[in-house]
């Protein structure tokens, strides 16, 4: 091999490192703006329905969860005012908000004291 083509090869080499560099950089920041619990933008909806009322929790202007009925219980039933969809909602959102599991079980329901009977 001659001189000139290791030099040619090197600087592809070199090149190539550059772009591999700047593109891994480009990726990092990226996803630091998009997921990073910073540039959440976590919102608790509750809106009423025919018969009861729901929640939803809004990340971005994107409807994350939709919860129309009370979680955990095994009929389909909205919640019957606003005040209970909200605490529920509230504890769904601090979960997320943690970056922790945010299903909701019957004893979650008890402990925020529901004043209904949701066995």
């Amino acid at each position: 091999m001659n001189t000139t083509m290791i030099i040619i090869k090197g600087r592809k080499s070199l090149w190539g490192l550059v772009l591999l560099s700047v593109l891994i950089l480009l990726i990092y920041f990226r996803h630091g703006d998009m997921g990073s619990p910073d540039g959440r933008q976590l919102e608790l909806q509750t809106f009423q329905l025919e018969d009861g009322w729901g929640y939803q929790i809004v990340m971005n202007e994107k409807v994350l969860v939709y919860q129309p009925t009370i979680p955990a219980i095994d009929i389909l039933m909205p919640f019957p005012d606003e005040a209970g969809a909200r605490r529920i909602g509230s504890l769904v959102l601090e979960r997320i908000k943690a970056d922790k599991d945010f299903s909701i079980t019957i004893d979650d329901i008890k402990y925020y004291d529901y004043p209904h009977d949701v066995r």
